[in-house]
């Protein structure tokens, strides 16, 4: 579905994208910035999660108890978030409370108050969090691949940071942080909904249109993926694997065939790793696949969690699937299954006014055009088998990169 929305500049450099619906009565406003693991050395990895944790919690004219009553009497939401390499600011209204509740929004935006005790109370949260990581397996295996795949690229790190350099965090470095990223406002907003464009307009040009942007955020150098395999062994009643391949960007022509490849292998409960590996083998307790799309630096793995003492067999029927995709050509019906999965999640994941926002501002901040959904989607179905296996053989025969978490004592063995 196209988004069709009105852009606008505001004096400052912000990108205003406007989309009034009529459909419902929520309005849905999304501010998006660079920043997150990209952007962060590694010593002070973690920051912009704590920036962003931090930044609803209060602002220059109201305490954190006041800002939330504030947002509970309007019935809005208020969040802010960060990843790999985008940041976001997120504010969820009623069509008969969206400007006073954008007026909350804005004052977070330009008046957080990054209050010492509110910062040093989401430095302990986030110490728990990363405690409590110790025993997500099925994400120590991911953080695991991610370092061994990425090297020393700033990718590497968890978006929470690391325990060493998330307790050495304080008032000032969050300050310091939070100018270096917000400078002092975020470069696009998007809001979708039922609202006055006139008025939206003017009331973001009053109060962000006199702050600069400055200038555009560098990314640093594309990653060059490595390979290899590592492993974590632990006293656990499950093993966790996780086998990839670099994979094309958004940008890439490749792109979309890569996009059903995955769906193939890993999008369901009727793609091959769900029924050769689970139904036919009964290997695994879960398994799928993992598409890390983004500008830069993709990867496609297949994961599986699977009994301890069946991990060699796991990892070679892992590995069997993805070379399996390579050596026989993939059927007409599967191809279209995956087709038709695709189209469904694609349509399913603007449902909300929020989501459309949200998808209207990653475009615009990766400079992929409002239209590169629609794009992607009409080449997605016109994808024919040969294009598939042009592009297996070409991104899926390289040397994989592992990560394995298993039961201490667990044999070594090789692919």
């Amino acid at each position: 579905m196209v988004l069709d929305h009105r852009k606008h500049k505001l004096s400052g450099g912000t990108t205003i994208l406007a989309r009034p619906l009529d459909g419902n009565d929520i309005v849905a406003v999304y501010a998006a910035l660079p920043m997150g693991t990209l952007y962060e050395a590694d010593e002070e990895a973690g920051i912009s999660q704590l920036v962003q944790s931090v930044l609803p919690r209060g602002t220059e004219r109201r305490s954190a108890n006041a800002f939330q009553d504030r947002l509970a009497e309007l019935g809005a939401e208020l969040d802010a978030s960060a990843g790999t390499d985008v940041g976001s600011v997120t504010l969820k209204a009623t069509a008969a409370t969206w400007e006073p509740a954008a007026e909350l929004f804005l004052e977070a935006l330009t008046e957080p108050a990054f209050a010492e005790d509110e910062v040093a109370s989401e430095v302990e949260q986030t110490l728990g969090a990363l405690e409590a990581r110790e025993d997500e397996l099925m994400t120590r295996a991911l953080d695991l691949f991610r370092e061994v795949f990425y090297g020393d690229h700033p990718y590497h790190k968890p978006a929470i940071g690391y325990r060493e350099t998330v307790r050495e965090v304080d008032r000032d470095q969050v300050l310091a942080a939070a100018h270096r990223f917000y400078r002092p406002t975020p470069r696009v907003v998007t809001a979708v909904g039922r609202f006055d464009i006139d008025r939206l307009l003017a009331m973001f040009e009053s109060t962000l249109g006199p702050l600069p942007t400055g200038l555009p955020r560098a990314r640093p150098p594309a990653a060059e993926p490595g390979g290899g395999t590592q492993r974590i062994a632990l006293d656990r009643d499950a093993a966790y694997l996780v086998y990839g391949f670099p994979a094309p960007d958004y940008t890439h022509p490749d792109y979309p065939i890569a996009r059903l490849v995955d769906a193939v292998l890993g999008g369901s409960m009727s793609s091959r790793l769900f029924i050769e590996l689970r139904e036919k083998r009964s290997l695994a307790y879960q398994v799928s696949t993992l598409y890390s799309d983004r500008l830069d630096g993709s990867f496609l793995a297949g994961y599986i969690v699977t009994d301890p003492d069946r991990v060699e067999e796991a990892a070679r029927g892992l590995a069997a699937e993805f070379s399996r995709i390579v050596t026989e050509p993939i059927g007409a019906d599967e191809l279209s299954a995956a087709k038709h999965y695709l189209r469904g999640r694609f349509l399913l994941g603007v449902e909300t006014n929020m989501a459309q926002a949200s998808r209207l501002a990653a475009y615009e901040v990766y400079g992929l055009g409002h239209d590169f959904g629609d794009k992607w989607m009409a080449e997605v179905q016109a994808v024919t088998a040969a294009q598939v296996r042009a592009v297996v053989e070409r991104w899926l025969t390289g040397s994989p990169t592992c990560a394995w978490v298993v039961r201490t004592g667990t044999p070594e063995f090789e692919l």
